[in-house]
C-alpha cells in the first residue's frame, strides 16, 4: 500500500510525520515516489502565517487533483484551528487536528482493512517512540509541545495547546535508541524547548541536556530553537561539549523596545544583546540564526531600522523573515493591519538581502577552519555549526556512506543571490 506525506512548517511536524509513517510502515505501507500513485495522502499543516494557510490549501487541492481516487487526510496546526474550512474542501477525506494526530495512522489502517480493528487512541502528544528518520539522515526528537506564552501575534498556543513535556527517562531511552541505530545527529524539538519541565513541575531542560550528553558517544545533538531568556551561562557551558552542535537559533522578532512590548515578548533589546554577546564570547564561531517579523502594526520605519541595526551589530549568520499577518483570535487582531502589503514586502526583501550579506560575512570568517560534518542523503555535508556544502573531490563519495561523520576543511564559499550559498569542503586527513 502506497502513501504520500506533505509536511509543512516546523521540525515538530517533521518528527510527527516520521512517527505516523513508522506506524504504517510496520503494517506494510511504503512511501510513494513523486510521480507514483498513492492510495492515501497525508498533509501535515502549519498555520504560523496567513501565507502558510494559503500554501496549505494549495497543496491540499493539488494533492486531490493529481491523485484522483486517493483518500486525502489533513492534520497539523491548521487542521486544529480551522477544521471546518478544511472539511469543506471537496476531496478531503478526513481532518485530524494536533489533538488527534497520534490516532490518524490507526484510522488509516482501519480504513485500509475495512474494519474497526484498532482500539480508540487517547491523546498522546509524545505517542511516537522508537522513530527513526525517514528520507533524511538527521533525526528529530520531540521533547516538548505547546506554549504558555501569550505573544500578541501568535496563533500557535491555540494550535498546540499549553506546554507539556515528554517523560524524562523516555527522552533518554530514545536518545540511546537513536544512537544505537547509527543516527549521527539528533535535533531536539519543541514549541518552547527551554520551558521543559520535570514531573514535579520544576524546570528541567538543563538537567535533561546534561544527562543526554553523558549518553552520547557517537551521535551529536542540536537545538532546533531556543527563546532568548533561556540563553544563559548554564546552557552555553553545556554547549562547549564536543557532541553539542555549535548552533543557536534565537528568535528576536524585533529590535525595537516598543514593538517587542506590543508583541508581548518577555525581553527587551538590551537584554537580548547581552545574552547573544555572552553566547559569542563563550562559543567562538557559533552559528547564530534568528526569526524576524516585519510590518507589525506599530512598527515605524525608524523601528524597522532599529531591528536591522541590531541584527548587523550582533552578527547573525541567517535570518528567517516573515511579514506580519493578522491571525484570527490573537490580541494583535485588535491592532488592525495599517502597514501596506507592498511596504511589508520591501522590508522582507531588505532583510533577506541582509541575511545573504551576513551569511557571506560569517562564511568568510571560517574559511580554512576544520569542522566535523555529516554526509546527507543528497550528497551534501552539514557541519556542527550548520555550514552546508559539497566535497571538492566528488570521486571520494564512493568511499563514504550517508550519515557518516567526516572532518572537513572549509576551502571556499560560493555565495548566491538573496539566499545562503554553499561551501566547498576538502577532507581533513
Amino acid at each position: 500500500m502506497k502513501i504520500k506525506f506533505h509536511t509543512l512548517g516546523c521540525r515538530l511536524n517533521f518528527f510527527e510525520t516520521d512517527g505516523m509513517y513508522s506506524v504504517l510502515k510496520d503494517k506494510g505501507f511504503s512511501l510513494a515516489e513523486a510521480q507514483e500513485e498513492a492510495q492515501y495522502i497525508v498533509v501535515n499543516t502549519c498555520t504560523v502565517t496567513n501565507k502558510a494557510d494559503v500554501k496549505n490549501r494549495n497543496i491540499i487541492r493539488n494533492a486531490i487533483r493529481t491523485n484522483p481516487g486517493a483518500k486525502v487526510y489533513v492534520t497539523g496546526c491548521y487542521a486544529e484551528t480551522d477544521k471546518e474550512i478544511l472539511q469543506n474542501i471537496p476531496g478531503v477525506f478526513g481532518v485530524f487536528g494536533n489533538s488527534e494526530k497520534s490516532a490518524l495512522p490507526y484510522k488509516i489502517l482501519e480504513d485500509w482493512e475495512g474494519k474497526d480493528s484498532y482500539p480508540e487512541k487517547t491523546l498522546d502528544r509524545f505517542a511516537y517512540s522508537d522513530v527513526l528518520p525517514e528520507g533524511h539522515t538527521r533525526s528529530y526528537l520531540k521533547i516538548q509541545d505547546g506554549c504558555n506564552r501569550k505573544c500578541s501575534y501568535c496563533k500557535i498556543p491555540a494550535a498546540r495547546g499549553i506546554g507539556v513535556s515528554r517523560n524524562y527517562n523516555d527522552v533518554l531511552d530514545q536518545v540511546r535508541y537513536l544512537q544505537d541505530n547509527g543516527v549521527g545527529e539528533i535535533q531536539l524539538t519543541g514549541v518552547n524547548l527551554g520551558w521543559y519541565r520535570l514531573e514535579n513541575g520544576e524546570k528541567g531542560f538543563l538537567n535533561l541536556l546534561e544527562d543526554i550528553l553523558k549518553i552520547l558517544e557517537y551521535s551529536r545533538i542540536r537545538l532546533s530553537s531556543i527563546e532568548p531568556p533561556d540563553v544563559g551561562s548554564g546552557l552555553l557551558d553545556l554547549m562547549k561539549h564536543p557532541r553539542f552542535c555549535k548552533f543557536l537559533h534565537v528568535p528576536i522578532q524585533s529590535g525595537s523596545r516598543k514593538v517587542l512590548k506590543d508583541m508581548r515578548r518577555t525581553y527587551h533589546p538590551d537584554a537580548f544583546r547581552t545574552r547573544i554577546e555572552l553566547a559569542k564570547e563563550k562559543l567562538p564561531n557559533l552559528f547564530l540564526g534568528t526569526d524576524v517579523i516585519v510590518g507589525f502594526p506599530s512598527e515605524t520605519e525608524l523601528e524597522f531600522q532599529e531591528t536591522k541595526d541590531l541584527l548587523v551589530e550582533l552578527g547573525f549568520a541567517k535570518l528567517h523573515v516573515f511579514p506580519y499577518s493578522v491571525r484570527k483570535g490573537t490580541t494583535a487582531e485588535t491592532f488592525g493591519d495599517p502597514i501596506p502589503g507592498d511596504e511589508k514586502k520591501r522590508r522582507v526583501l531588505d532583510l533577506m538581502s541582509l541575511s545573504s550579506t551576513l551569511h557571506t560575512k560569517y562564511a568568510e570568517s571560517v574559511i580554512g577552519k576544520t569542522y566535523e560534518a555529516i554526509l546527507e542523503s543528497d550528497g551534501r555535508l552539514v557541519t556542527d555549526n550548520y555550514l552546508k556544502g559539497r566535497l571538492e573531490n566528488s570521486s571520494i563519495f564512493h568511499t563514504l556512506q550517508k550519515g557518516q561523520f567526516v572532518d572537513v576543511r572549509c576551502l571556499e564559499y560560493k555565495p548566491a543571490k538573496d539566499k545562503e550559498g554553499e561551501f566547498v569542503f576538502g577532507l581533513s586527513l
